[in-house]
């Protein structure tokens, strides 16, 4: 609607603009085509021819027949002018009256009022009342300046007024130079008529076209002017200078009243254009408007489309490069999308951490798959929102193994040993706190191993690929895993010289084991951080003010856990023995491992919560107790192997679980 009316307004205006014009325009050919006007100008030319006979016939002029002769002669001039005019002009057949018999009727009257008088002097007078019916020049000057179309109006009446002046002078006694009033007249007059020159383009043309007249003009750059306005003396007064301002007088009344006509037409034809159109817009606007705002609409509603099903397709893709970056490193995938091919890249110092489930086998055989798949869904979202705190990288699960590495893809430095040693210490806390769906009493524990050193790192396979890590120090962290146990880190030699560098750990040596495929390795448990304790129910480690004041009450417990680690050490390495003797391999090994492991889990758990108790003097008897049982069988096969008494082992685990603020067994208080 706004449009609408700006559009109204905006023509309206250009409408009242016209009309403005259009009035102007017909305020001046009324002028030229008022009867009244046409009669006047004949009416002087005719006084002004008798003026001029009375003046040479001396007898008329005794005897007074020239009166008698003037009227006649204004009698026929009506009729003929009655004639010519109405038969061209229908306007005077709508004037009431008749101008010509009033003009008569009034010169009658003025005869004979002045019988004794100069016929040249009454004819004069009634010339210059004639003249005088008509505005004065300085008002036609105004005129023009708001009405352009008025200059062709000015100079004809001025043409009058010169001739007027030319024939007065004329009747003067004859003397050279001419008379000093003749100049004065003439001097305003030429001055006004030079103005109507420039702007009447009608007056020009009639003007050069009389070659008398023309050679008084003259050019000035451009511009034709009027000798006399350039202070050059003025023509000489004669009748044949009235006769020649007599036809530019008769060419401009006919050229000036057809421009007039013709321009009058055009601004008629042009405003009943506008109206057309105005009314046209006004009929075909509120459709197009209907129909604008439908297709407008219709533009916004796609555009709203078109932006949320953009906003969807980047919220999928960040989606899809989401769940892609969890199954490959950003870099990998992003010359993956490039269809690149992935270079392998080798990286001098990595830290790689290898961890399973103790008695998953066993765990898993005593439930259904898809409790087994809730179990693991419950402990890898544990452990994949606790690595986010870590500057490490998963490299994949299989079954209850996990496997992590800090180094790569993005080199970190000398950071990789600190980050995975931090990240296992929160992982080894953070699996007690693991429910067990369809055990609710029974809680996991978690075999941890880490080595430090070169690898290899690179895509493998075109379908579904895989970001793999290969050398012999992803096989080196498997084997401490492997020969690791409960609830406890196991680090190669290799980690504790980087751990070394910060001085920032509890490290205790284990001795030299045996290895698969190594042979004998000197090997340490990542016991915890001087400057970090784990809590049971945190999600990151947090700072311990409090930590030297715990270290004497560390040192009991301490070395009841190497006597425990010794014994079983000894057992273990009986057991391994008779493995190998009877053939069982690495297998039965792993199995005693996990049969230790368990029991030893418990006993130390229950250990650690009577000694958190508060309950020193009874650790002793306590820990013989529950290693009392190793040496003798157990039911059940465990994970790889092991042997697992759900009935026996799960039940007293699970009634041996620690305080929620209690600290867990491996690790000391200060942690």
């Amino acid at each position: 609607m706004v449009s609408l009316f700006t559009l109204l307004g905006a023509i309206s205006l250009d409408l009242s603009s016209s009309f403005e014009r259009w009035r102007n325009t017909e305020k001046a050919l009324q002028e030229f085509s008022s009867c009244e006007n046409l009669l006047a100008f004949r009416f002087i030319v005719l006084l002004q021819e008798e003026r001029d006979l009375c003046c040479w016939d001396q007898a008329a002029r005794r005897n007074g027949s020239w009166q008698t002769q003037l009227l006649e002669k204004l009698n026929s001039l009506c009729r003929e002018t009655e004639e010519a005019l109405y038969s061209k002009n229908h306007q005077c057949k709508e004037e009431k009256g008749s101008a010509c018999r009033i003009y008569i009727t009034k010169m009658r009257q003025r005869l004979n009022n002045t019988r004794d008088i100069e016929p040249g002097v009454v004819l004069s007078g009634v010339i210059s009342e004639l003249l005088e019916a008509f505005d004065s020049p300085n008002e036609d000057l105004i005129t023009v300046r708001s009405n352009p179309d008025w200059a062709d109006v000015m100079s004809l009446r001025l043409i009058l007024r010169i001739k007027e002046v030319v024939l007065r002078a004329h009747e003067m006694p004859k003397a050279s130079p001419p008379p000093r009033s003749w100049q004065s007249a003439w001097q305003p007059i030429t001055t006004i008529l030079n103005y109507a020159i420039f702007t009447s383009e009608n007056t020009q043309t009639c003007w050069m076209e009389n070659m008398n007249l023309s050679r008084y003009f003259t050019h000035y750059e451009g511009i034709s002017l009027l000798i006399p306005f350039l202070g050059s003396s003025p023509p000489i007064p004669s009748r044949g200078l009235a006769k020649e301002l007599n036809d530019v007088q008769s060419c401009l009344l006919q050229k000036g009243h057809e421009k007039l006509h013709r321009k009058s037409k055009e601004i008629v034809s042009t405003i009943s254009l506008k109206i057309t159109l105005l009314v046209i817009a006004c009929l075909i606007y509120p459709i197009v408007l209907v129909s604008f705002k439908q297709m407008t609409d219709w533009i916004q509603n796609y555009a709203r489309s078109l932006k949320e099903r953009t906003e969807d397709l980047k919220r999928e893709r960040r989606l899809a490069e989401d769940l892609l970056h969890q199954m490959l490193p950003k870099s990998v995938a992003k010359q993956l999308r490039k269809h690149k091919h992935v270079q392998a890249e080798n990286y001098d110092q990595v830290t790689i951490f290898f961890s399973d489930i103790v008695g998953f086998t066993s765990i898993a055989a005593s439930c259904t798959p898809l409790q087994v798949v809730e179990m693991l869904n419950n402990l890898y979202n544990c452990f994949d929102t606790r690595i986010e705190s870590y500057d490490v990288y998963k490299i994949e699960t299989i079954g209850d193994a996990y496997m992590v590495v800090s180094g790569l893809p993005e080199r970190n430095g000398e950071k990789h040993a600190d980050e995975i040693a931090k990240m296992s210490l929160d992982l080894v806390a953070a699996v007690r706190q693991v429910l067990i769906p369809h055990m609710p009493t029974g809680r996991l524990q978690l075999r941890a191993g880490i080595h430090t050193g070169p690898c290899v790192a690179g895509v493998v396979g075109y379908k579904m690929p895989r970001y793999c890590l290969f050398g012999d120090t992803v096989n080196t962290a498997s084997r401490m895993e492997s020969t690791s146990l409960p609830q406890k880190i196991h680090i190669s030699s290799a980690t504790y010289h980087a751990l070394l560098m910060d001085d920032a750990y509890e490290i205790e040596l284990r001795g030299e084991i045996e290895i698969k495929g190594k042979g004998k390795m000197k090997t340490y448990w990542l016991l915890g951080n001087k400057n970090y304790s784990v809590q049971n129910d945190s999600l990151v480690c947090h700072w311990n003010p409090a930590i030297s004041r715990k270290k004497k009450m560390e040192k009991s417990l301490m070395s009841a856990q190497q006597s425990s680690t010794g014994t079983m050490g000894a057992v273990l390495s009986e057991r391994s023995t008779l493995a190998s003797q009877d053939g069982t391999g690495s297998a039965s090994h792993t199995r005693v491992n996990s049969d230790l492991a368990w029991t030893a889990g418990s006993s130390i758990s229950d250990a650690g919560r009577e000694l958190k108790n508060g309950s020193h003097h009874s650790y002793s008897q306590s820990l013989k107790n529950n290693i009392a049982p190793l040496g003798s069988p157990v039911s059940g096969q465990g994970d790889n192997g092991a042997s697992l008494d759900q009935g026996e082992y799960l039940g007293d685990y699970g009634s041996g679980l620690l305080e929620k603020n209690g600290f867990l067994p491996g690790f000391v208080d200060g942690m």
